[in-house]
Parts: structure tokens; sequence; C-alpha cells
């Protein structure tokens, strides 16, 4: 009778005390909060982008070399995303005011920069600038890459690049090259080519491309670091093509030398890419690069590059910000060794 009395009071004070451990436990789970977690969902802000249309700051006249690819690339991101994109020109300041405009716009993805070649030269030789194109400005991806054509009159006495290179050693002084422009590509082409020959053709600038590539029509001018506008004059043999500005050979024209391969290092590129203001959220950047990468493999924007001669590259937003300070570096060497002056803006 004992046995079984202590027998009961044993498992009455186990049940207990089992009752309050877990009541306790309870208490604890109760007053301590769990740890909060986000975790991503559809509604969260970068998910759902584009909401609404989408701008892209074209920097040069419609209608340009520029112009098409920002329209083209425009098109297929559209059909990607199923929003307006739209491109809107905005010229003028040596492409420096589209670039002002898109530095201060808000930095949410819904406007964006068709940046070039130009932007990495303009901090270099502008006296005072409202943005910082290194810090300002967000890069996203490159949208294209294209070589300049080193042309010069049909009746030039050079028909070979090695030719003309033994016209400006013992003529350099008397002879002159056309560009579009001072301070532009084919500007500090031209200065480059002199730095390589160590001589000092004069430079003869003209208010844009067409007028310069005249003027080498006219044998005004002896040469011309020209863009794809004078494929058609190349063609029709009222030019001659003597050399190539990008490190590799061109498809279009794969029998004609590059100037690397005669000067290593040299490489003078028109290129094209997308940046957003500075601050655009890092999800958003990375979804209109890898958008933008998948429009460039698109059968029409593949046909069409390859007419144009150019090369669809989309190096990444952070392959695409060290290329930009690497350009600049080179431009602002070539402005040190030429003893370029400073334009007012």
């Amino acid at each position: 009778m004992l046995t079984k009395t202590l027998s009961t009071l044993l498992c009455t004070w186990v049940l207990s005390a089992t009752a309050l451990c877990l009541s306790g436990s309870l208490l604890f789970a109760q007053s301590v909060p769990a740890p909060s977690v986000n975790l991503p969902t559809a509604t969260t802000p970068n998910s759902s982008y584009p909401t609404r249309p989408v701008t892209i700051i074209n920097p040069y006249p419609a209608g340009g070399g520029a112009d098409n690819v920002a329209r083209m690339i425009a098109t297929a991101l559209s059909q990607e995303w199923g929003q307006s994109v739209l491109v809107e020109s905005k010229p003028g300041g040596g492409t420096t005011i589209a670039a002002a405009y898109v530095a201060k716009a808000k930095p949410d993805g819904y406007t964006l920069l068709l940046s070039s070649t130009q932007h990495a030269i303009a901090p270099l030789l502008m006296k005072s600038l409202p943005y910082d194109y290194l810090t300002s400005l967000q890069a996203i991806t490159t949208l294209s890459f294209t070589s300049l054509y080193l042309v010069v009159p049909a009746k030039s006495p050079a028909e070979d690049l090695n030719q003309l290179i033994d016209l400006l050693k013992k003529n350099g002084s008397q002879m002159n090259f056309a560009s579009s422009g001072s301070g532009s590509l084919p500007h500090l082409s031209g200065e480059l080519l002199n730095l390589n020959l160590k001589v000092k053709v004069q430079h003869i600038p003209f208010q844009g491309t067409s007028p310069a590539t005249n003027a080498l029509l006219t044998s005004s001018v002896d040469f011309l670091f020209a863009d794809t506008s004078a494929f058609a004059l190349i063609e029709a043999k009222k030019l001659k093509l003597l050399a190539i500005t990008s490190e590799k050979r061109d498809p279009v024209f794969p029998e004609v030398l590059t100037l690397s391969e005669v000067f290593p290092g040299f490489s003078s590129q028109v290129w094209t890419g997308l940046e957003a203001p500075a601050g655009t959220p890092k999800a958003v950047v990375d979804k209109i690069y890898q958008t933008t990468k998948k429009a460039m493999g698109l059968p029409n924007v593949v046909k069409n590059y390859k007419e144009s001669a150019r090369d669809a590259t989309a190096l990444s937003p952070g392959e695409f910000t060290l290329f930009k300070k690497s350009e600049m570096d080179k431009f602002a060497q070539i402005v040190k060794n030429s003893q370029l002056e400073l334009i007012a803006n």
C-alpha cells in the first residue's frame, strides 16, 4: 500500500514538473519575437521594374547612327518588358547636355543615357561641367563598338598606309587632316597618329562629319578619320581606305591594315552604352543589363549590327565602369601630350 502511494505521488510530481517545463518553454517562446526575414516577393519595388515608360536620352540629333542603335535596343527592351521605351534627343554641348540631364534625374531606372566615346573625352577638354562622368553616372552596359576609317582622297599619291606614313614623315608640317570638330574622336585620332609619327600635321576642324568629308572629296585636306558614313564613298572609289582604328581587322574590310599593326597599342573606337543616374538600385541596373544583353542577341539586331559594321559586345556594369576609366586615361594622355587647349562651354 505504501509502495503504491509513493508511486502515485512520484508520477504526480513528474507530470507537474513536465507541465511546468512545457509551460515555461511556451512562455519563453511567446516572450521572445522570432527574427524577421525579408524574403523577396513579387511586390518588392525592383522586381516589377519597369512599371511605366522608360526614356533613353540620346546626346545626338535624331536619325544618326547612335540614334539608330538606341531605337533598335529600345524596341527590343519594350517587347521584353511590355512597357514603352522611348528615345529622346537632347543634342548639344558636345554630348554634355544629355549627360547633365541624366545625372540630375531621379535614380530609379526610368531615365537612361545613351553614352558614347565623346562622354569620356568631354571632361578632359571642357573647362567646367555640372557632373563628374565617373561618379555621377552608373555604368550599365556597352551597346556597340565601331572602328574609325582612315581615308584619303581618290587622287592622293598614297595607295596604302605605309605610303601615307612616308608622306607624313617627309611633309607632315605642310599637310593637314580634317575632323568633325575640335575635341571629337576623329580629332584625337589624328593627334594620336601625330604622336606616333612624331610629326605635327595641322588639324582642320569642321562642324560635323558631312562638311569634313566634302573637304576630303575636293582634296582640300589630306586625310580624315571617318565613320561608317564613308562606306558608300569607299565602295564608289571616291575615297581610298588605308587603315582602321580598331585593334582587330574589320570583317567588312578584312584586307585593310589596323593602325595597331604598325603602331602597337593604337586604338580609337566609337562606342555606345547605357548609363543611369548614380544611386540607381543595383537590382534595376542588373535587370536592364541582363535584358539588354539578351536583346543584343536577337536575330534582327545581330543582322543590323553586321550590316553596319558594329561589334555587339555587352560589357557588364563592373566591366563598363573600368572601361570608362581606361578610356579617360587614354584620352587624357593624348590631350596632354598634344598640348590641346581647353574648350569653353
